[in-house]
C-alpha cells in the first residue's frame, strides 16, 4: 500500500499535476488496493484535519495582510527603511530586505512580501543602475522571509500538525527571520560593492526620526500581536483579529487610503488564497495519516539511524532532506506529510518541537526561490516583466545566504528557542 501511495504521488508530480490533486489521487489509489480501508476515511481525515482552532488563523493573517498593504502601509514601511539602511552601498538593496522584513511581520506571506514590495522598490532600483535580474532576485529572496517571520502561515500549520505551541512558534521564528534577513543583507551588500551599486545619501535625524513617526502605526502592528502573545493576552488566532481590526482602523481613519469600495476585492482574495491552504491542508492530513498508519517514519527513521547515531549528522541528512523536498514541493504540504515522519526522529534526539519547527519552516522557505517549483520566482518575473530565466540566473547568492544562516540557525538552537522560553 505505501508502495502505490508514493509511486503514485510521485509519477503525478512528475507529469505535472498541482500538487494537491496529486495527494488526493494518491491516497485513493492507495485506498482502493487495500479494500480493508473503507472510503469514507477521505471526508472524515479531510474534516478531521481542518477541525482546528488554531487553522482560523491563517485567513485571518491573509485578510490582515490584504488590509495594511491597501491602507499605504507599505510605502510607509518602505520610507522608513530608506531614512535607516539607504545610505549604505547597494542602499536601494538594503532597503528591499529591510521592508520585506518588516511587512512580513504584517502579512504571514512570502508571495504577499514579495508582490507588495517589489511592486514598489524594482523600478527606482533599475532606474539608479540596478541589474534588472539582481532586483528581481533580491525582491524573490527577501520575500521568503515572510515564511519564518511571524506571524507565519507555515509556522501556524507546524503548529497544528506537531500539537506543538503556535505562539511559541511565532515568537520563537523572530530571531532566526532576522538572521536570514541580515544574511540577505550581507549578500546585497558584497554584490553591490562588486557592481558599484550607488548609495542613498545620508539622512538626517530629524529625516530618520520624522520618517519613524509616520511609521509608527504600521510598527505598532506586529508589536502588539506578537507582545500580546508572549503576554498571554490572547492567543495567536485572536491576534490575527486584533490586526484585521487595528489595520482597517489604520488603514480607513488615519492614513485614508483604505475605502469601503476596496474590501469586497480584499475579501475576495482571502478567499481565493484561504482556500487553496485549507485544500491543501486536509488532503495532505489525509496523505499523512496514511504514511503513519504504514509506520513510515519508523521505517525512515531507523534507515537514518542505521547510517549514523551522531545526532548533528542526523541533523545534517534532515536538512539536506528538507532542502530537496523544497525544489519539488509547496510548503504547506511538505510540512503536514514530513513532520509526522521526522518529528520522532528530531524528539529522540532532544531537539526542541519548537526549535525543529522553525528549523523545517526555514529550511522550505527556500524552496520558494530555488527551481523548478520557486514560487517567488514566478512572483518576481511577473511584477518585474523579466524571463525567469533571468531571475534564476541571479537568485544562487542569495540562495547560498539563506543556506548559511539556516545551518546556524539549526545548530545553534538558542537563536530559536531563547525568546519562547519566556512564555509559560
Amino acid at each position: 500500500m505505501i508502495i502505490i501511495l508514493l509511486v503514485t504521488f510521485l509519477l503525478l508530480i512528475i507529469i505535472n499535476i498541482p500538487i494537491v490533486f496529486s495527494l488526493a489521487l494518491a491516497c485513493l489509489f492507495a485506498l482502493l488496493y487495500d479494500s480493508g480501508i473503507p472510503l469514507t476515511i477521505i471526508p472524515q481525515r479531510m474534516f478531521n484535519g481542518l477541525d482546528s482552532f488554531p487553522l482560523l488563523a491563517i485567513p485571518f493573517f491573509i485578510l490582515a495582510g490584504a488590509i495594511m498593504d491597501r491602507g499605504g502601509v507599505s510605502v510607509k514601511i518602505i520610507n522608513l527603511a530608506d531614512k535607516l539602511v539607504g545610505h549604505i552601498r547597494g542602499g536601494l538593496a538594503m532597503i528591499t530586505v529591510v521592508a520585506s522584513m518588516i511587512f512580513s511581520s504584517m502579512t504571514g506571506s512570502s508571495t504577499a512580501a514579495t508582490a507588495a514590495i517589489g511592486k514598489i522598490v524594482v523600478p527606482p532600483m533599475n532606474k539608479k543602475g540596478y541589474s534588472r535580474g539582481f532586483s528581481a532576485a533580491l525582491v524573490a529572496a527577501s520575500g521568503s522571509l515572510g515564511s519564518v517571520i511571524p506571524p507565519s502561515i507555515t509556522l501556524i500549520i507546524f503548529g497544528v500538525v506537531a500539537s506543538a505551541s503556535i505562539g511559541k512558534l511565532l515568537i520563537g521564528g523572530l530571531l532566526p527571520g532576522i538572521l536570514l534577513g541580515i544574511s540577505l543583507m550581507v549578500a546585497s551588500y558584497i554584490i553591490s560593492v562588486i557592481k558599484k551599486y550607488p548609495a542613498e545619501e545620508r539622512s538626517s535625524l530629524k529625516e530618520l526620526g520624522k520618517s519613524f513617526v509616520d511609521a509608527i502605526l504600521a510598527l505598532l502592528m506586529p508589536i502588539i500581536m506578537l507582545g500580546g502573545i508572549m503576554l498571554g493576552i490572547f492567543t495567536a488566532t485572536e491576534a490575527a483579529v486584533v490586526a484585521i481590526v487595528y489595520g482597517m482602523v489604520v488603514g480607513m481613519f488615519i492614513y485614508k487610503k483604505l475605502k469601503i469600495k476596496d474590501l469586497p476585492e480584499i475579501f475576495y482574495e482571502t478567499i481565493l488564497i484561504s482556500s487553496m491552504v485549507v485544500l491543501i491542508i486536509g488532503v495532505a492530513d489525509l496523505f499523512g495519516w496514511l504514511v503513519t498508519s504504514q509506520q513510515l517514519p519508523q521505517l525512515i527513521g531507523g534507515f537514518i539511524t542505521s547510517l549514523t547515531t551522531n545526532p548533528y549528522l542526523i541533523l545534517l541528512i534532515i536538512l539536506l532532506f528538507l532542502l530537496f523536498v523544497g525544489l519539488f514541493m509547496e510548503a504547506a504540504a511538505a510540512i503536514i506529510i514530513l513532520t509526522p515522519v521526522l518529528l520522532p526522529i528530531t524528539n529522540s534526539m532532544g531537539v526542541d518541537p519548537v526549535h525543529f519547527g522553525v528549523i523545517m519552516i526555514a529550511a522550505l522557505a527556500i524552496g520558494v526561490i530555488t527551481p523548478p517549483m520557486g514560487v517567488n520566482l514566478f512572483v518576481a518575473s511577473a511584477i518585474t516583466n523579466l524571463n525567469i530565466n533571468i531571475v534564476i540566473k541571479h537568485i544562487w547568492p542569495f540562495v547560498l545566504a539563506l543556506v548559511i544562516a539556516l545551518f546556524v540557525i539549526a545548530y545553534v538552537p538558542v537563536i530559536t528557542t531563547w525568546l519562547p522560553s519566556f512564555i509559560e
